[in-house]
Parts: C-alpha cells; structure tokens; sequence
C-alpha cells in the first residue's frame, strides 16, 4: 500500500491498486464516527462517441451516462436502496459531464456497506422492460430541468461558450435522444466504460484500510483491461455566442457570464483553477470595489457571486447574479478587468485572497463527504490527491498576473433569463 502524505496539511492519503486494476484512495480520519465511499468512473454526458481497442467510433444518444447511471440501481432481485436501507446507509449517484458516480455514508457496518456498493456497480441488470419503464422518469426529469430557470441560464451558457465540446449539451439529454437508448445501448457503454482500469474507488472517514482491502479484493470483479477512448474534438478558442437570452417566469432578471479559456488538463487545470479564483475574489468577490459599488448604485445584490468552472476540455470564469440590466453588468465586469490589467492587484491584496482560499481548502478536510469528494475529484482528473492544496499554498503573484493579462475580456458569453412580460 502507498502512502502519500502532505507537508502543507500534515495528512496521510493510502493508494492501492486491487488486483482487477481499480485505483482505492483512502483517508482515515481519526476522531470521526461516519464514513463515505464514493465508486467513481470516467464516463459522463461528454462521452457520446467511443471507440474500443482502437476500433470504429461508436456515436451514442446524448444522456446515455445518467440514463445508465439511473438503471445500475436496479438488480433482478431488489434495488440498491432497499439493501442500503437495511443497514442504516444513506446512498445516491450522479452524473457529471466527464464521471458518474456512485456513494453512500454510513456510522455502522461500513464494510457491509461497501461489499453492496460494488455488488451493484458491478452488476448490471438491463432489460427492454426496465429501460422502457425508465424512459417517462427520466422524460420527466428532463423536462423538470428545461422547467428551471436557474439550470436553463447554466446550460444555455455553455452552448454559447463552446461550439464542439459535448459539454454544450444538457447531461440528461434531450426527450428525443433518450428515446433511441435500449438496453444494447447501456450494455455496450457499460462493458466499454465501467471497466476497473477506468475506476475509482475513494473511502474518508471512520474506516478500517485492511477491511476496504479485504472487501475489494473480495467484490471487485477481473476483467481484462481495455483501451476506452471519447472522440475527441477540436474546440476554437473563440466563444460560439456571445449573448443567448431566454424568456421564463422570474421576478428579476438573472445571468451566467463565462470567459472562455483554452483548453487544459492535469495539474494545469488545478493551476489555473485556483489561481482564476484567486483572481476573480480580488477583482469581482464579496469585499471588493466592484461589487460594493455595483451594489451601491442598484446594478447587484447579494445573489452575485463569482468562480471557476472547469472539467475534462473545458474551463472558465464565471460570474452569476441577479440584475435589472445583465449587459450593463458584463460591459462593468470587461472595463473592471481592462483596468486591472493596466493597474494589477497589490501583491497584499494577493496575498490576502490566496490565504482565504487555502484556508476554505483546508476546512474541507475537516468534512467526511468533503475529503471523499476531494479524493474523488484529484482521482479523475489523473493528479495527486493533495493537488488542489498545494497549489493554492504554493501560488505565487507572478503566475497570477499572467492569468490577468492572459485573460481575453471579449471573449465572453452572457446567457440571460428575462422574464416573460
């Protein structure tokens, strides 16, 4: 078993590969009563175009990843909550646009727990029947989201963002694409995907290491390793929007604001994650010129707020809130970061800000979920599990300005929702 420790926090992560290839990441944490495992795999809406050992790409309906997500559930005997139930766990599942995700928490039992969670991850149970019966759930889920506006402004700003990325398109897909998925479908992403070598496994909490050992090497099932890949696609730089307005019921017009970056991955991605939140905080946070006299004057309240959001090919700045005016705030939002450029931030102000962002880092860790998530996370994107850590410790004021002065603020989307009178 591999110990990785950090010098910054003082924690020790334990890594082992099980026999059948899944990665298990676990951080006991002393002190504490409850547990969490997360079963994790590199499989979300992005994935709608695969090929297998090199062969012909397979094009899939778009909301193949939750609609499979929604079925792993389901065995031919009971479903995984009736068994979680029997022993006091919590468990749920989600799906992002490049992961889905399978977990439960728990203060008893905790290797009984997880003996269930990968029974049923690692047994599938489609039939035309049950694909058939999930497809007007599922519909109605859909419809549901399209319903609310504060995922319509979200959604509707990444396809003004990106004109390639599948992260363009809703997670769930659409009412017509999941109509064309059967249960061939789901076998064929699951036998493709849900592969151990495209598996994580992380565990925080009140747990015993040799009892996940003993329970994976138990449970987890052999399967020869295979070479999974996405179709992949050549993003331009350029927004494919620049403004998308929609009108649904809301009292007061909301907006999302996205400033598009290039493509990044691995421990750039971590870099650039933490160091646009550091910026953002000085220019655009809750103690900041900007929002106090945006504020002052009615152009914002206390719904604005700003961050990053990045993932497998995408990442961005963005800005969220509540405005009578949303283009005023973007054109405000532009000269800001102009000015800043020409006058950048004092290093104090810096140095200020990176603190604050290390310090709500470090209290993550004192969160069961929170670590596990953390775990799961690092584990996906294929870094260190202390990454996120280090590099907001370790940022320094040069590297922030060359993300200032990087940053293209014309190179922007707004997606506005307005109110229907």
């Amino acid at each position: 078993m591999e110990k990785i420790y950090d010098n910054i926090i003082k924690e020790t992560c334990l890594k082992y590969v099980s026999k059948c290839g899944v990665n298990v990441f676990m951080l006991p944490m002393e002190g504490y009563s409850a547990a969490t495992a997360q079963f994790s795999v590199r499989f979300g809406s992005q994935d709608n175009s695969f090929s297998v050992n090199g062969g012909e790409f397979v094009k899939i309906p778009d909301g193949t990843a939750h609609y499979l997500e929604h079925k792993l559930f389901e065995s031919e005997e009971k479903d995984a909550f009736s068994l979680f139930a029997q022993t006091g766990a919590s468990c749920n599942a989600g799906t992002g646009f490049d992961y889905t995700q399978y977990y439960f928490s728990c203060a008893n039992d905790f290797s009984k727990n997880l003996g269930i969670l990968l029974d049923f991850v690692q047994d599938p149970y489609f039939t035309p029947e049950n694909v058939e019966k999930e497809r007007g759930i599922i519909g109605q889920e859909i419809t549901m989201y399209r319903d609310n506006p504060s995922w319509r402004v979200f959604t509707n700003l990444l396809e003004g963002l990106y004109s390639k990325n599948p992260v363009r398109n809703d997670i769930a897909g659409t009412v017509e694409s999941i109509s064309r998925i059967t249960e061939k479908t789901l076998y064929d992403c699951y036998n493709a995907y849900y592969n151990p070598s495209n598996m994580f496994l992380c565990v925080a909490g009140n747990f015993d290491p040799e009892e996940v050992v003993r329970v994976c090497e138990e449970k987890l099932k052999d399967r020869e390793p295979l070479d999974v890949r996405s179709e992949e696609f050549d993003e331009p730089i350029e927004v494919a929007k620049k403004r998308i307005e929609l009108a649904m019921p809301v009292a007061k017009p909301i907006f999302e604001i996205g400033f598009k970056r290039p493509t990044v991955s691995g421990a750039f991605e971590v870099e650039d994650h933490v160091y646009y939140n550091i910026l953002f905080d000085i220019i655009f946070g809750d103690v900041s010129e900007f929002f106090e006299k945006m504020r002052k004057n009615g152009s914002l309240n206390e719904e604005f707020s700003a961050g990053v959001f990045s993932g497998r090919g995408h990442l961005f700045p963005f800005a969220r809130g509540e405005s009578a005016d949303p283009d005023h705030v973007l054109e405000q939002m532009q000269n800001e970061l102009r000015a800043f450029k020409k006058d950048p931030p004092s290093r104090e102000d810096f140095e200020c800000i990176k603190r604050a962002t290390y310090g709500a880092l470090v209290r993550d860790f004192n969160n069961v979920s929170s670590v596990a998530s953390v775990l799961s996370e690092t584990a996906l994107s294929g870094v260190a599990p202390f990454s996120t850590i280090d590099a907001a410790a370790g940022a320094c004021y040069e590297k922030m300005l060359e993300r200032l002065f990087s940053l293209d603020e014309e190179n922007a989307c707004i997606s506005i929702i307005k109110g229907e009178n």
